[in-house]
């Protein structure tokens, strides 16, 4: 089975199992504290993807180290992964999770890039904008890229946005470029 195919089946077992008890929050912030742990962690995924390593050893360990801070089905849910030996997967799985704990929330998320960082009005007025009957949330992350010069680029889904002035230089640049107006000097 290929790992997106494992990742897909596994998160949507664990999204019904914690809709099913009423923890699907819980579920969410332990996988967003995982998520963080595996970026910031080479050693956690070293560990994580070791074959030396014995599945009731690494059990022992996650016990030990994730005890007072996830949910009791998280926990078991990471020791099914360890014992069925998808603990490497876990990565894409937490992101899968997350991905559909949003869309049964009806929460987008949106990427802004802009030249500088934007106001917490301008954040909120965008949010605003974005919101629709369909969606309750949004969940913005917001990128600096001075190169913009200025203005905005807005990404939701697969939907993108360029207002930023230096995607207008570069179609001003199209423009004197396609000129036939003026002669070639």
């Amino acid at each position: 089975m290929s790992t997106l195919r494992a990742a897909n089946r596994f998160a949507k077992a664990l999204i019904d199992l914690a809709r099913e008890r009423g923890v699907m929050d819980v579920v969410k912030a332990d996988a967003d504290v995982l998520l963080i742990v595996l970026q910031e962690s080479r050693e956690f995924r070293v560990f994580l993807k070791s074959p030396t390593i014995k599945p009731d050893q690494k059990i022992k360990l996650l016990r030990t180290t994730f005890a007072q801070q996830l949910n009791e089905m998280t926990s078991l849910f990471l020791e099914l992964l360890v014992k069925h030996g998808r603990e490497a997967h876990l990565r894409a799985i937490l992101e899968k999770y997350v991905m559909l704990y949003l869309i049964d929330k009806k929460v987008v998320r949106a990427q802004v890039t802009s030249a500088t960082a934007l106001t917490t009005e301008q954040k909120n007025q965008l949010m605003d904008l974005l919101k629709t009957p369909s969606i309750s949330g949004v969940v913005l992350e917001e990128i600096i890229n001075e190169d913009l010069i200025g203005g905005f680029v807005l990404r939701v889904g697969d939907k993108q946005v360029d207002a930023s002035v230096a995607h207008g230089l570069r179609q001003i640049e199209r423009q004197f470029e396609k000129n036939l107006y003026i002669s070639d000097l």
